[in-house]
C-alpha cells in the first residue's frame, strides 16, 4: 500500500510538472515526450554507488544515489536498475530526472546504459561495461532537471525484464545526490 501511495505521488508530481526547457541541444528536446502524456512511471529497483576512492569495495544496494567528482578524481557514480513490467510493448519509454536531495558545482549528470543488470556486487573496478550514451541532465533546483542532451532519452520500451544504467558526473567539481526509490532517475512511459 505504501508503495502504491508513493507511486501515485510520483505520477502526480510528474504530470504536474511541465516539460523542462531544452538547453543547448534544442533538436534533441524535440524527441522528448510531453509530461501530460505519461501513462506510467517506473522507479528504480536498486541503486549501487561505486567510488574511485574505494575501487575494490562493494558498497551494496543503497537508497541514496551519489554522483560527483572533485579535482579530476574522487569519482562517485551510481549504477541504477529498473525492472520493466510486462505489457509495455508498443509504448515509448523516456529517461527523466527530478527532485534531487542535494546538488552543487556543475550540477550535470550523464546517463549511459550498461551491459548487465546484475549490479548488486559491483565495484568501481568490477562493474558492467558502459554500452550506450543516453543523455545529459542539469539540475537547477529541487524540481525537474533540464535536459541538456536528450538524444537517447526516448526509446521503445523493452519486454519484461531488468535494465541498468550508469549515472556519471559532468564537470570537475560536481555533486548530485538523490533518494533513489522515488526521486532522481526514473522512466516515464507514454
Amino acid at each position: 500500500m505504501k508503495s502504491a501511495i508513493f507511486s501515485a505521488i510520483t505520477i502526480f508530481a510528474t504530470l504536474a510538472t511541465a516539460l523542462p526547457a531544452a538547453g543547448p541541444n534544442e533538436a534533441a528536446a524535440e524527441n522528448l515526450v510531453a509530461r501530460n502524456h505519461i501513462k506510467q512511471v517506473i522507479n528504480t529497483s536498486a541503486v549501487v554507488n561505486i567510488q574511485e576512492d574505494n575501487p575494490d569495495t562493494p558498497l551494496g544496494v543503497n537508497n541514496k544515489a551519489v554522483v560527483g567528482r572533485t579535482g579530476g578524481k574522487h569519482n562517485s557514480q551510481a549504477l541504477v536498475k529498473f525492472d520493466f513490467p510486462a505489457g509495455l510493448r508498443g509504448s515509448k519509454c523516456q529517461l527523466a530526472f527530478g527532485y534531487p536531495e542535494q546538488f552543487s558545482g556543475s550540477k550535470e549528470i550523464q546517463v549511459l546504459t550498461v551491459g548487465d543488470a546484475n549490479i548488486e556486487t559491483a565495484t568501481y573496478n568490477r562493474r558492467p561495461y558502459r554500452d550506450q550514451f543516453k543523455g545529459t541532465f542539469r539540475v537547477l533546483g529541487w524540481g525537474e532537471a533540464v535536459v541538456v542532451d536528450g538524444s537517447g532519452l526516448t526509446f521503445d520500451c523493452p519486454a519484461k525484464g531488468a535494465q541498468a544504467y550508469e549515472v556519471v558526473s559532468v564537470g570537475d567539481i560536481n555533486e548530485v545526490i538523490w533518494y533513489a526509490p522515488w526521486d532522481g532517475l526514473r522512466i516515464d512511459v507514454s
